[in-house]
């Protein structure tokens, strides 16, 4: 669904031997995992608080008690976590889209799709006000991200487009490609006014147009 990530570098593996009465260490690709999780969390605590050009990798490595080393070796530069930190930002929402939205009936799913994206909206709010802001200010951040944001723009139009289709039986791209439009427009307006009747009108209507897209008919 989305573009491919480059792989992280392997860590050197740990010799087999062990000494008598020592718990044997984690396996390597599970310390790895957790090396790169907490130098995502820490990138995106300090990129949210202090900006990009503020945070600096000596300090990303110190919050995530790892080397300077460690976080070159695992991203390759600031930029590169950059990149990383975004992408994993946004991955809960595409994966409870392919893993727990997958079955449901097209007609509840693209409902389902809505108030997915709108929780994660939520969950992340500052973060993405960051993101938002640097997208906006920087050209070298913004020419970093464009590749990561429209790959994920491009599956959510699709993955909509599908559903409407699947649920109108008529061709949902158009349709579908307007909904996005509009989820986006709500993100950035949640940013912006954070009047909760306001939020929920909007939202409300996404939901009366998307009605009105798939119509009264059966599954």
């Amino acid at each position: 669904m989305l573009g491919a990530v480059p792989a992280s570098r392997s860590e050197p593996k740990a010799s087999g031997v062990q000494k008598g009465g020592e718990t044997p260490a984690a396996p390597a690709r599970g310390r790895k995992e957790q090396t790169q999780e907490r130098i995502v969390a820490a990138a995106l605590a300090l990129f949210a608080a202090r900006g990009y050009e503020g945070t600096s990798i000596s300090a990303i490595a110190s919050h995530a008690r790892v080397s300077r080393a460690a976080v070159f070796w695992h991203f390759g530069d600031k930029e590169g976590l950059f990149r990383e930190t975004f992408r994993r930002m946004l991955m809960p929402f595409f994966t409870e889209l392919a893993a727990n939205l997958e079955h449901i009936p097209p007609r509840q799913r693209v409902f389902e799709i809505l108030a997915a994206y709108e929780r994660v909206v939520e969950e992340n709010q500052a973060a993405i006000r960051s993101f938002v802001r640097w997208l906006l200010e920087s050209e070298k951040l913004r020419s970093s991200l464009l590749e990561t944001l429209f790959a994920l723009h491009d599956a959510l139009v699709r993955d909509i487009s599908e559903t409407l289709a699947a649920a109108s039986g008529s061709d949902g791209s158009e349709v579908g490609a307007a909904l996005v439009a509009m989820l986006d427009g709500n993100l950035l307006l949640a940013l912006l006014d954070p009047n909760a009747r306001n939020r929920d009108l909007r939202r409300a209507g996404l939901r009366r147009l998307v009605q009105l897209a798939i119509g009264n008919g059966g599954e």
